[in-house]
């Protein structure tokens, strides 16, 4: 979500703008939007993106609301041991059955082809569920009305 909020022509940009279209559901639970919250007014951040204010991050997260599905009760887990903050995001993608899962993480993206315990717990729970990058996404068309 940074990246499409910081970048005007960016991939999660489009992805954004998609997703305000309805081209997708886009699932979100308390915990994710808590996420987002911390992490889009970072002090930090905040000083480095001036265009990143407290409003344009409440304004997003309201519109990702309004055009997605709140999902209140996200009750599955799922150890991940490498990363324990994207737990949250699998747990998600279980409980809201989940087609897709757009991210820059690093350690997510890894999940499909990885070797260890918790990649092979991942494609047991979630075998159809796909992986990728913003720009992949754009790429299948996932965003385009048909």
């Amino acid at each position: 979500m940074l990246r499409g909020l910081i970048s005007a022509t960016s991939a999660s940009t489009e992805v954004l703008a998609a997703a305000d279209n309805r081209l997708f559901v886009t699932l979100l639970s308390r915990p994710i939007i808590g996420e987002y919250r911390e992490i889009l007014t970072d002090d930090e951040l905040t000083l480095k993106f001036p265009s990143l204010t407290q409003e344009r991050v409440e304004t997003a997260i309201a519109r990702l609301r309004f055009h997605g599905v709140y999902v209140r009760r996200v009750t599955e887990r799922f150890d991940y041991p490498r990363d324990p903050r994207d737990a949250k995001f699998i747990e998600l993608a279980i409980a809201g059955r989940a087609s897709h899962l757009v991210t820059h993480d690093a350690d997510l993206l890894d999940l499909p082809h990885g070797r260890d315990d918790a990649a092979k717990r991942f494609r047991q729970r979630l075998p159809n569920l796909k992986v990728m990058k913003p720009t992949e996404f754009i790429a299948i068309g996932a965003t385009r009305r048909e």
